[in-house]
């Protein structure tokens, strides 16, 4: 079949010729800005990633730390542990602080967005 040929005849089919009336237009863009306020009124979803660093923090140092703990490990190592161990205990106590000195679950707080706010009617 010809490209052109099909192009025409689709093209062909879905012209009408009629127009919607503009009663019926009104009603629907009342439903859709309805719709719309809706979605934005509604609440957003929050996620508080407060915690992560101070997560991050003993992963780093606290892995090592129990690694270099080991009893086979030779004496360099144990002070290598103990020096992660009091660095993974620090990052805690520093994420305690800004969480009661300044607004850091506020600033590490991501909003996102409705499931299902793509859809409008």
């Amino acid at each position: 079949m010809d490209d052109k040929n099909f192009d025409r005849r689709l093209t062909a089919a879905l012209q009408t010729g009629e127009e919607p009336g503009a009663e019926l237009n009104a009603v629907l863009k009342a439903r859709l800005y309805q719709r719309e306020r809706e979605l934005q009124n509604r609440p957003a979803r929050r996620l508080s990633l407060w915690w992560l660093p101070m997560t991050a923090n003993l992963f780093v140092c606290g892995v090592p730390a129990v690694l270099f703990a080991l009893p086979v490990m030779p004496l360099a190592a144990h002070l290598a542990a103990f020096a992660l161990g009091w660095l993974a205990v620090g990052g805690v106590v520093m994420t305690f602080v800004g969480l009661k000195c300044s607004d850091l679950k506020e600033q590490l707080t991501l909003e996102l967005p409705q499931k299902g706010g793509k859809e409008m009617l």
